[in-house]
């Protein structure tokens, strides 16, 4: 039995919003102990998925046990929440990131434009808020607003902090790598949303020469998205492998990474087994 999610709010004077927060405490957190902590980005997904995995895979009779962690949740408070796949382009999407010609397509099937079930102006905000993304303010947020309430209130291993992120959540774990965050030391980037050629992050893996500490980064990709029909995936598996082959070629001093293909899911249902894999790679041990 694991113990119950704790919530709260908080106002964000880097991005300008308010964030809904819940923090996952391993069973046992009551009688002390010393913990591993993730953040997670796209909170209110993530946290209702999550919930019911992370007591199973940290328990000792697993094939594959993990280390217990102490998880914190970001995501939108109530109001804005039906919003959220919009105003995540604000947060997760780092500034000057290109997007496909085909994407405005992909994103009419995606919100519901095509189907009458959205109008066309929630398409248009959609990607007004890719045009002025500012990932870099909600990395500040997590590091200079975010990081101290949770040191305040939780106990946790300061120098072992992950960062998980699916999607553009992805894409924004690899901006924090490659903004040299001090904070983070395990990333995992999952199906991460790059799908352009000249991607920000290959600018930015280019100019950084250095890492704070050792650092591992985990990559994940599912096969559906590389070999199905949806043409916007297929570019993102593209550039999945370009990444690769980048870090690969030129691995950074300190920097582990590690890989692993998900089969026999897509985009829309591969974020559970991903979000596994992210913590047997970075968290193995069964102790608690």
């Amino acid at each position: 039995m694991t113990m119950p999610a704790e919530y709260f709010e908080i106002d964000s004077a880097a991005v300008g919003a308010r964030f809904a927060v819940s923090v996952f405490l391993p069973r046992g957190y009551d009688r002390g102990g010393d913990w591993p902590l993730v953040y997670a980005t796209d909170g209110n997904i993530v946290a209702p998925l999550t919930e019911g995995l992370r007591g199973a895979l940290t328990d000792r009779q697993q094939a594959c046990p993990v280390e217990p962690y102490v998880q914190v949740n970001v995501g939108y408070v109530a109001e804005d929440a039906p919003n959220q796949l919009v105003l995540r382009n604000r947060d997760l999407v780092p500034p000057g990131e290109g997007v496909p010609v085909f994407m405005r397509a992909h994103i009419r099937g995606r919100l519901g434009v095509d189907s009458g079930a959205v109008p066309e102006s929630v398409c248009d905000e959609f990607f007004a808020q890719q045009k002025n993304a500012r990932a870099d303010s909600f990395l500040a947020f997590l590091e200079t607003e975010l990081h101290p309430e949770i040191e305040s209130r939780y106990r946790f291993r300061s120098g072992d902090v992950g960062l998980f992120g699916y999607s553009y959540g992805g894409l924004f774990t690899l901006f924090a790598l490659t903004a040299g965050s001090a904070l983070f030391t395990r990333f995992g980037a999952s199906s991460p949303g790059v799908v352009v050629p000249d991607s920000r992050i290959y600018e930015r893996y280019e100019n950084l020469h250095r890492l704070p500490r050792e650092t591992f980064l985990h990559l994940t990709v599912n096969a559906y998205e590389m070999l199905g029909p949806s043409k916007f995936y297929r570019h993102l598996a593209i550039e999945f492998l370009r990444f690769l082959d980048v870090v690969t070629e030129r691995p950074l001093p300190g920097l582990r990474v590690s890989t692993e293909l998900i089969p026999g899911e897509s985009h829309s249902t591969g974020m559970a087994d991903a979000y596994r894999s992210f913590l047997r790679a970075c968290y193995p041990g069964g102790a608690s």
